[in-house]
């Protein structure tokens, strides 16, 4: 069931979009790109609710079909295309993207915390609930997160460990629960949230640029930058940002990045970028608890 179809101002619907996503190949029944899929594998390039979805092929042709022919069309559900409900043709290959309320695109200087363990699975689940992050780590998080990460206490991505989540989102957070798996037990897990600029604001150090991408990769690591500038930056961020140093927002280039967190710093392997897509140069700054700031010398790198 479709509700009221709209058609938006070129300049609205510019205003924040996402990059194109095709997750899903044409299969026997057709093609899909759910949100739900789609948030679980790129948690990091699309928001929680986003407000309009277009989708075209592969090739890069908007479809002909009236949107009613597609099983779903929406910025809530996704994209599907079911074989069966076309009348002459299998479904083509699509891909989609999405437009985002303007705040997801105001933190593209994206403020990142460290990661979080407040719970394990030793009883009925692992609960990473933000209201218990809180409570924990009052200082550490922020109120009104925009994003969350988790991954297992190993590193390893949520969406890679074959649970199923009662909850991961913004709103509550995390938590798995035990009797949910058909291994009867949730792997022990961590969270990241990404918060508002103004949480990164209270107490910021320089910028940083320690390497650079001509060998393995970009390593901009908070161990290495305490080694080399011990004045310049605080043992426990609350925070990271980091950029290019030509000034691009990390998460607005193709990049992808190996560390990206407050606890351990920013990692750009070479190896693991797509084809002829090395990493760029990159340098971050942390955000430090208000004592930093109030007893530090002036920043070593400005």
């Amino acid at each position: 069931t479709f509700g009221p179809y709209y058609t938006c101002t070129e300049e609205w619907s510019l205003a924040c979009r996402t990059g194109w996503f095709d997750d899903g190949d044409v299969t026997i029944l057709g093609d899909k790109e759910l949100l739900a899929d789609l948030q679980r594998n790129h948690g990091d390039h699309i928001c929680e609710n986003p407000v309009d979805m277009e989708a075209q092929t592969i090739s890069g042709r908007t479809s002909v079909l009236p949107v009613l022919m597609f099983s779903s069309y929406d910025a809530t559900y996704g994209f599907a295309c079911v074989n069966a409900d076309q009348s002459d043709s299998r479904c083509e290959d699509y891909r989609v993207r999405f437009t985002c309320p303007e705040v997801f695109c105001s933190v593209s200087q994206e403020c990142r915390t460290g990661w979080f363990s407040s719970d394990d699975p030793s009883g009925v689940g692992d609960i990473e609930s933000i209201t218990h992050l809180l409570q924990k780590y009052p200082e550490h998080i922020c109120y009104n997160p925009i994003a969350i990460h988790a991954q297992t206490v190993a590193g390893i991505p949520a969406k890679h460990t074959g649970n199923t989540f009662l909850t991961y989102d913004v709103t509550y957070g995390f938590a798995c629960i035990n009797s949910d798996q058909s291994s009867g037990k949730c792997e022990d897990y961590r969270v990241m949230l990404t918060c508002p600029m103004d949480f990164c604001q209270v107490c910021r150090t320089g910028w940083f640029d320690i390497d650079d991408p001509s060998g393995r990769g970009d390593y901009e690591t908070l161990q290495q930058i305490l080694v080399e500038h011990p004045e310049g930056v605080c043992s426990d961020p609350l925070g990271i940002e980091a950029m290019t140093t030509a000034g691009t927002p990390a998460l607005q280039t193709n990049n992808v990045f190996q560390v990206y967190d407050a606890t351990y710093g920013f990692a750009c392997v070479n190896a693991e970028q797509p084809p002829n897509k090395p990493c760029e140069d990159y340098k971050v700054r942390f955000t430090c608890p208000p004592q930093f700031c109030e007893h530090r010398r002036p920043p070593a790198v400005a």
